[in-house]
């Protein structure tokens, strides 16, 4: 390939990367993982940060968790890469100051999950291994509830307590599994749940849920 393409290709990907980063300031804190973030040009962006999920309020920790993100932005100049939107707007990204990640520092320190729904990355499931093993703050926690759980919890206080021999599903065509409980696995369920007997689920070829038995 000429050179002379290979640099307008390098510069043409450049661009790119660059369309994708903005600095800003931090004007606004929601909780551990979104804020708004003012721009060079005035601009603003609501942030919800890539791969982690904070204690929502109402949940041990999110004041540290907000209080920490805060301390790690406030007064300095704040590095995102924008990766997507999300249904509500916000801005899907990866936030960097003075060169440390806050994605991570969260999950270091214990204030955040890992949100394995929408991420895969090994690296970071082991920040959150790590963290967990060395009981650092939410992980000091018996028994923490996931902030995806803590947010449909109206929805599990209207469930019917399960008969003798019932158990719950998602009445999803792609759900496999049956539970005991409201867990992890079932909160992600977004057609509704109900009850049937152990039996039929099993014969429906449904095996146990991982999370709660």
């Amino acid at each position: 390939m000429p050179k002379y393409l290979l640099s307008l290709l390098f510069f043409i990907s450049t661009i790119f990367v660059l369309a994708n980063t903005i600095e800003g300031k931090l004007i606004n804190i929601y909780d551990g993982d979104t804020f708004t973030l003012l721009d060079q040009n005035k601009v603003q962006y609501k942030i919800r940060l890539n791969a982690i999920d904070c204690p929502e309020k109402g949940q041990e920790f999110s004041k540290k968790a907000k209080d920490f993100t805060y301390q790690f932005c406030t007064s300095k100049t704040i590095v995102a890469e924008l990766l997507d939107t999300d249904k509500y707007g916000r801005h899907i990204a990866n936030i960097t100051v003075n060169g440390k990640s806050l994605n991570e520092a969260l999950l270091t320190n214990g204030l955040a999950w890992h949100y394995k729904k929408y991420n895969s990355e090994e690296r970071l499931a082991a920040l959150e291994n790590n963290a967990r093993n060395k009981h650092i703050n939410i992980w000091s926690l018996t028994n923490p509830m996931a902030p995806w759980i803590f947010r449909h919890r109206g929805e599990l206080e209207l469930l019917s307590p399960l008969g003798p021999g019932q158990v719950y599903i998602c009445q999803s065509k792609s759900a496999k599994t049956y539970h005991n409980k409201m867990c992890q696995g079932l909160s992600k369920c977004a057609k509704g749940v109900r009850q049937i007997g152990l039996s039929e689920a099993i014969q429906s070829g449904k095996k146990e849920c991982g999370y709660c038995w």
